[in-house]
């Protein structure tokens, strides 16, 4: 694992001289993002960002994550999804650090999926979490700092209306969409972040066929003009 000096406020850390073989990339891209600060810029009033960690290590590895708050914006909220679990704002938000209840074993140069959220809650400003990847001893084994800046109102969104159900699906999901004209796509990811479905979205009902797909949970980010606008969990279960 590389060593990465990183500014965060009116400090430095050194992160990186305890790594001990996890590697994290910002899901579908190549550089590793480990110690450094991502930053998250939009108008929309619900903010995430999509990373893939992996364990190399050369051996299993039982991994969770830790949440802490670095720069707090008050009134606003936080959840994470961290494999195959998602824990809401009422669990996460209130706690710091909040540390995932539930472990997930790693096979080495596997990956697992951290989705990060930051809910506005209609108040702009900026918000910054870091997330410690850990093992099951709770030691710290490398992390990444998302930086949020927003200047939304929950109004300005409200008119999207966004259903998708049914969850779990059996053999079809159906996406209904109301108020919407721009350009939406609607992608399925597995647990490893594979992007298993891809397709346009338009006004009123879209189907989409999960027949073809295995029993288990797979997590769907839905895009509005290239970027995101929700990501959540779907189970497949015929």
């Amino acid at each position: 694992m590389k060593k990465i000096v990183t500014f965060l406020g009116a400090t430095f850390f050194l992160f990186g001289a305890n790594a001990q073989g996890i590697e994290i990339f910002k899901q579908g891209e190549l550089v590793d993002v480990s110690g450094t600060v991502v930053e998250v810029n939009s108008t929309e009033a619900s903010l995430h960002q999509n990373f893939t960690v992996k364990n190399v290590s050369g051996t299993v590895n039982v991994l969770r994550v830790e949440r802490t708050k670095i720069i707090l914006l008050p009134g606003t909220l936080d959840y994470l999804c961290w494999g195959a679990d998602c824990y809401n704002t009422d669990a996460v938000s209130p706690a710091d650090p909040f540390i995932s209840p539930d472990d997930i074993l790693v096979d080495n140069d596997a990956t697992a999926m951290l989705f990060t959220y930051h809910e506005t809650e209609g108040i702009s400003g900026t918000a910054q979490y870091r997330y410690y990847i850990i093992n099951g001893e709770g030691e710290r084994l490398d992390s990444v700092d998302v930086l949020y800046t927003s200047t939304v109102s929950v109004k300005e969104n409200a008119k999207i209306q966004i259903s998708v159900y049914p969850n779990p699906a059996i053999n079809n999901v159906n996406i209904t969409v109301q108020n919407e004209t721009g350009n939406l796509k609607f992608t399925l990811f597995n647990v490893l972040g594979e992007a298993v479905i891809n397709t346009k979205l338009y006004e009123g009902q879209n189907t989409v066929a999960v027949d073809k797909l295995t029993n288990g949970v797979y997590f769907y980010t839905i895009y509005k003009d290239g970027a995101v606008l929700e990501t959540k969990k779907l189970v497949v279960k015929h």
